[in-house]
């Protein structure tokens, strides 16, 4: 594993009492001792250790790409409460460890509601089946050059982070061609989106700088699972069925707005695959009509915010515990 650590002039204990909170709140992973706290994150082990006034802060990670996500978040928090770390260890040189960039292969419409690009470029090698599969497109103000990073290997974004627009988008396809990675992603069309006036100008040769991969790899080992997702999950649950072990079975429900929308997708045969038509998805009405098993079932559900509300008042008539759903609202 590479790492980074720090040293920094705070009450050990208290540091740690703040650290462990997050992570119980979060449903993090933790050991403690009386010397030191390690937590599993996303991406990482955060080690906190030290006694008295002074805490030293340890990040590992397999990958530079997780390091630098979670070097960049730990240094936000840590500036908040008036900390400045001083990182020691793996440095990116020039641009940040989890930003690519590449340029335009391709831009195709490859249905009423979704326009599919792909990229191109040797810094997409850090993208494989292995690890997460979502990444954030930059755009950032206009003249602005790409990001870059600080003497302690922090991103630094040109005109200030919040002048960024980072939406996440869903790796739909990995590949090499003529020895140079490939990557596919869908994006879906509506009108005034940021993105769909982005795409519609895009040429090849453009560049992109993106960044990840992240999140996790979304494989489930439930032996009956349900997906739910209006057309911005569409991405995300092809690839999340195509994971699924072949003897796994379950339901898949995607809403989408026109019927020349719905696409051949990679599932076992035991999990069925309905295409409903229709700009409003009812995911509670969905979940109270599944036949789930009692046991061993998972429920996935993303899409807008107000379905995903009425879902989540719905789950536990249906008795599903904290760990049986993953429910996100993307809009």
């Amino acid at each position: 594993m590479i790492h980074v650590e720090t040293d920094l002039k705070v009450p050990a204990q208290a540091l740690r009492k703040v650290i462990r909170a997050q992570a119980q709140e979060w449903d993090m992973a933790f050991t403690e001792t009386e010397d030191w706290l390690r937590v599993q994150m996303i991406g990482g082990v955060l080690s906190v250790s030290g006694q008295g006034r002074a805490a030293r802060m340890r990040v590992e990670s397999d990958t530079a790409s997780d390091l630098q996500a979670l070097r960049d978040y730990l240094t936000g928090e840590l500036v908040e409460r008036g900390l400045r770390p001083q990182w020691e260890g793996e440095r990116p040189q020039t641009r940040p460890a989890n930003q690519s960039l590449a340029r335009v292969a391709r831009v195709a419409r490859i249905s009423p509601s979704f326009r599919r690009v792909t990229l191109a470029g040797h810094e997409l090698a850090r993208f494989d089946e292995a690890q997460g599969f979502h990444f954030r497109l930059l755009f950032g103000p206009e003249g602005a050059g790409w990001p870059g990073v600080d003497d302690i290997g922090v991103t630094v974004w040109p005109g200030g982070a919040a002048a960024w627009h980072r939406p996440v988008y869903t790796v739909r396809k990995l590949w090499t061609e003529g020895g140079v990675p490939h990557l596919d992603f869908d994006i879906v069309l509506h009108e005034g989106g940021t993105v769909t006036e982005w795409s519609a100008q895009l040429a090849p040769g453009s560049e992109v700088i993106l960044a990840g991969p992240g999140g996790d790899q979304g494989r489930r080992a439930e032996g009956w699972q349900l997906f739910m997702g209006d057309a911005t999950a569409v991405p995300v649950i092809a690839r999340l069925l195509a994971l699924l072990p072949e003897e796994t079975r379950g339901r898949a429900v995607l809403f989408v707005p026109d019927a020349d929308d719905r696409q051949p997708l990679d599932h076992p045969a035991g999990v069925e695959v309905q295409w409903v038509v229709g700009d409003t998805p009812d995911f509670a009405t969905t979940l109270a009509g599944a036949e789930m098993p009692a046991e061993d079932r998972f429920v996935f559900a993303a899409g807008p915010r107000a379905a995903i509300g009425r879902l989540r008042e719905g789950l536990a008539e249906v008795g599903l515990g904290k760990r049986e759903v993953y429910a996100a609202a993307y809009w």
